[in-house]
Formats: C-alpha cells, structure tokens, sequence
C-alpha cells in the first residue's frame, strides 16, 4: 500500500509579521535524511546561524516598533573582554532604575574589530543613554523604520556574533541576551496538502510578502525541501480569532530538543 505523505506549514505571528514555514513531514524526514551525502560542518553551521537570525527576528518583530532604538555603545580606550562584559551589565542595570519598563536584545562584538555592544532597546531615551555611557565612550543610535520587519537587523546581529560566541576564550557563552519581559513569539504546526509547498505563496488580505524574504531550499542535513516567507502588515496588524491554526511548537528545527545555542553548533548531535 502507498504511503501518503502530507507537508507540514509552521506559522508565528510576530508584531506585524507572520513567519511561514512550509516543508516536508518527518516521514519523508526520517526517510530522505539517509539519502544525503556531503554534510559538512560548515553546513550545519550555517544552518544554524539561519535558524538564530529567524528567531532572533521573530522576537524583535513581537517586541520593537517604529522609532524604538538600535544603539552602538563603543569606547575610548579598548577594556578586556571581561571588564566590557561587567560594563553592559552594569550599563543595562542602571538604565533599568531610570526607565522601568526597558526592553533590550543585547549582544556583544570583539574580534576583528574594536570591543563594542549592540543593544536593541525601547522604553528609554537618547539622553538617558548617553548620559549613563558618556564616560566610557560613544554612542551611536538610529531609530527603528515603520515597517515592524526587522529580519535585516537580526541577520546583522548574528553576523556580529558569528565566530564571537563561538570562540573558546569569549567571555560570551550565548548569541545575544534580552529582558525578561519580551513577548516570545508562538510557533503553530498543522499539516496541509503537499501540493502547497510547491505552490507560490499568496499574501492574506492587508499583508504583503517582500520578495526578499521568500526562500526556497534544500535542509543541509535531510535534503528535504523547504518553503519560508513572512507576510508584513500593509497597517494595524490583524487581530486574530481562529487563524493561525494548529499545534503550538516549539521555534526550532534542531534535531535535539536539548540544543542549547551557546553550543558551537549541532553537527555531533545529528543522528545521520
């Protein structure tokens, strides 16, 4: 008897974006992942720094809107990496007492480059900033567009801190670091037809899809293929009743469910 596949669409609805991801189920999964050959480090690497800029992006869309901030704090003179580290924390710290409401993603670049900090944030000014690092360094700020999409601007982060986090001697375990009380997006499963995978993606009504952010591909470990697409609110989001459907998920195509991202990567957990 043949055995009918289905495909399998992950939806997260994040401010004003909705991150689709469509692909094949586990059992074509299971089956095809034995068929593929060349699986290098370097491509499991990559795939899972996509995988951290999509959640990345997925949680600055549920929590920033227009003219919050993106500010760099740099310095005057180079301190360790251990002093930069306390420096953040204690920069965060104080920022917290003066504006209570703080929302931050924060990361953290050193190699190849001057130390500097990264710090998505909302719920404070520019002079509140700029007064609480004024004598360490610099700071350099740019207001956040009106779009709601910042995929671009978590690509970016996650390029800062690719080989940072992964070094052995960095004194920066994780990617990035974030408060407490973000919005974490949720991610719902549901099966669908496997005709829809191949089919080209339609906006729903008040949405549109930005051609950049449709990508068709290959999974480098399975092979099996993958449709991703983020509808953006033309205006006001909508306000959902019964859609997006389906089984909330965990945001992750990791084969462990255990993966912890300060890891350097999943390629020795991957059971081929």
């Amino acid at each position: 008897m043949k055995r009918s596949y289905k495909a399998i669409r992950e939806v997260c609805v994040a401010g004003k974006t909705i991150d689709v991801t469509l692909k094949l189920s586990s059992g074509i999964h299971t089956e095809r992942r034995k068929q593929k050959k060349n699986i290098t480090r370097e491509k499991v690497r990559e795939n899972n720094d996509r995988i951290a800029a999509k959640n990345l992006a997925r949680l600055l869309n549920a929590n920033f809107r227009e003219d919050d901030m993106h500010v760099t704090l740099t310095y005057k003179e180079a301190p360790s990496q251990d002093q930069a580290k306390k420096d953040r924390a204690a920069f965060i710290r104080k920022l917290r007492k003066i504006a209570p409401d703080l929302k931050y993603v924060a990361v953290t670049e050193w190699e190849h480059t001057r130390i500097h900090h990264h710090i998505v944030l909302s719920g404070c000014t520019l002079d509140q900033i700029d007064e609480l690092w004024q004598d360490k360094g610099y700071v350099k700020a740019s207001l956040l567009d009106h779009t709601g999409e910042y995929s671009q601007l978590a690509d970016y982060l996650i390029k800062e801190t690719t080989r940072t986090f992964r070094h052995q001697d960095s004194a920066y375990k994780r990617r990035y670091s974030c408060s407490g009380n973000l919005v974490r997006p949720v991610v719902k499963r549901e099966e669908i037809s496997i005709s829809d995978l191949f089919e080209d993606p339609e906006p729903i009504s008040g949405y549109y899809i930005p051609k950049d952010s449709i990508r068709r591909y290959e999974h480098p470990v399975t092979g099996i293929e993958h449709l991703e697409y983020v509808m953006v609110a033309l205006g006001e989001p909508r306000r959902y009743k019964a859609w997006p459907r389906g089984k909330a998920v965990r945001a992750t195509e990791y084969f462990r469910p255990n993966y912890d991202e300060s890891q350097e990567d999943i390629f020795d957990l991957v059971d081929f």
